[in-house]
């Protein structure tokens, strides 16, 4: 199973021209309906037809792994129940902190070539046992005249936790026709060819991924086991509280709220984060000297935690802001390595997803859709 096929554009699109993207996250999954409506003006047009999402039970999904597979399925069985949605065909999101994506020179093959000498490329960057991986490769621009040779990522991530995530979704009577990572969903979405480098961070509940790109390509891409759960977690620890309630006061108190407890203890819990975008942003500045950073901006539940955006900008040094997952439909995504090359799509007014839950949309879902925007 490739993750991010650009020849599988036909495959992602339904009857009706529409494609999904579909997000399993740790508190729900997530969809987002798009059509893709040709060229305009040299960019592909994409029109929003559907949003939503369907809660998930503590546990069902954790660190990205589906524990739960029959709670996922009956959730993504309710979600497109609830929402009419009549397509059948969609693009996963994996999310791991052991995927690897690096760049990685080779020479220019076909697909075929490509799939038997993949293995033995990768055999000296990936640590996990290659049968335990999900491989792909991702072609950054032409070949090179001179040398022969193709730039691009190196993709993998672990095997088990896709095919369990891709046999929860076929017994909800789906088809997967791509598995994607979330982390690139989220960049398609939120990223703006308004920055040249630009530092993406995705705040789940359980996992955060950071993705610093430079003109839509990825430089550097990590996930981590750190998200706004930890923070609830917290709450409940310190305070005794109901988990229901210990996530309210979060989402209340944030940083620097007038429970001053709570937010003291939120404080504490956010500088593991902290540390792990400012260590990202450091490697990223160490490994591509002359190319700074000019923003980040914050997508996913976790993003809207009061003080958050202030806290990361005063941490990195640089503008940070709060993206929305529907962004793309105000100022166009960046496509970054692994979707189509060109500018970014246009974005028409939306059709049926004009009084839909609108909030139910993620950045990783509408981004997993946009990929197939070639």
């Amino acid at each position: 199973m490739k993750l991010s096929r650009r020849s599988a554009r036909s495959q992602a699109v339904n009857t009706d021209g529409h494609v999904i993207g579909l997000d399993i996250g740790a508190t729900a999954v997530r969809a987002a309906v798009l059509a893709l409506n040709g060229k305009g003006g040299g960019r592909p047009v994409v029109t929003v037809h559907g949003l939503g999402s369907a809660p998930l039970p503590p546990g069902a999904v954790v660190n990205g792994v589906v524990m739960e597979p029959a709670a996922v399925t009956a959730a993504i069985q309710t979600l497109w129940q609830t929402h009419k949605f009549k397509c059948r065909r969609v693009i996963l999101g994996t999310s791991s902190p052991q995927a690897v994506v690096r760049p990685l020179q080779i020479p220019n093959l076909n697909a075929q070539q490509r799939a038997k000498a993949l293995p033995f490329q990768a055999r000296e960057i990936i640590a996990l046992p290659l049968d335990e991986v999900v491989l792909d490769y991702a072609q950054i621009g032409d070949v090179d005249a001179t040398t022969g040779m193709v730039s691009g990522l190196l993709i993998a991530t672990p095997r088990r936790p896709v095919l369990a995530a891709v046999e929860a979704v076929q017994k909800a009577g789906l088809k997967v026709v791509r598995v994607d990572l979330s982390s690139f969903g989220a960049l398609r979405s939120v990223a703006t060819d308004a920055l040249a480098v630009q530092a993406v961070v995705d705040i789940g509940a359980h996992l955060t991924s950071i993705v610093i790109h430079h003109d839509g390509v990825p430089r550097l891409v990590r996930t981590v086991a750190r998200g706004g759960q930890e923070l609830t977690d917290l709450l409940v620890e310190n305070h005794g509280l109901p988990a229901d309630e210990a996530e309210r006061l979060k989402r209340e108190t944030g940083m620097s709220g007038e429970h001053q407890a709570a937010a003291e203890v939120i404080r504490a819990g956010v500088r593991p984060l902290l540390a792990e975008i400012r260590s990202s942003v450091n490697y990223f500045r160490s490994a591509n000297d002359g190319i700074a950073l000019q923003g980040v901006v914050l997508t996913g539940g976790g993003a809207q935690l009061a003080g958050l955006a202030d806290a990361v900008a005063r941490q990195v040094g640089v503008a940070t802001t709060i993206g929305s997952a529907m962004s793309a439909v105000s100022t166009g995504p960046v496509q970054p390595v692994g979707a189509a090359a060109g500018r970014p799509p246009v974005i028409e007014k939306p059709g049926r997803a004009t009084g839909h839950d609108i909030s139910g949309a993620t950045a990783v879902s509408v981004g997993l859709a946009l990929g197939a925007a070639a």
